[in-house]
């Protein structure tokens, strides 16, 4: 395994800090059940949720005893919010939606 030098360590920080952020509201989907959420980054979202479900631990409420009787879930990309959007107003538009996603999947947010 390479060693990243302390210059580039900081450049990959930066990078990452410094990255374009596509707010989206994602669905999970585990067996017949549905949770919804808006993030930055929806790749994101996929690994740590799948991670704390794998180490059983409760990323939603009822979404381990889903996941320990299904075991697969899917994410699902189901809107993107505008990008020149400001805080306040993704905020506000993102709420707004995520109560119409969860109405029409008969969805939980978390």
């Amino acid at each position: 395994m390479t060693k990243l030098s302390q210059e580039a360590r900081r450049a990959a920080k930066t990078a990452w800090r410094e990255r374009k952020q596509d707010w989206v509201i994602c669905a999970v989907r585990i067996g017949g059940s549905v949770w919804v959420e808006l993030t930055p980054d929806a790749r994101a979202l996929e690994n740590r949720i799948g991670f704390m479900l794998r180490q059983g631990s409760e990323a939603a409420p009822g979404m381990r005893a889903a996941y320990a009787a299904e075991g697969a879930l899917s994410f699902e990309i189901v809107e993107k919010l505008e990008e020149d959007l400001s805080p306040l107003a993704r905020e506000r538009i993102g709420e707004e939606r995520l109560k119409y996603w969860s109405a029409q999947l008969s969805a939980r947010i978390f």
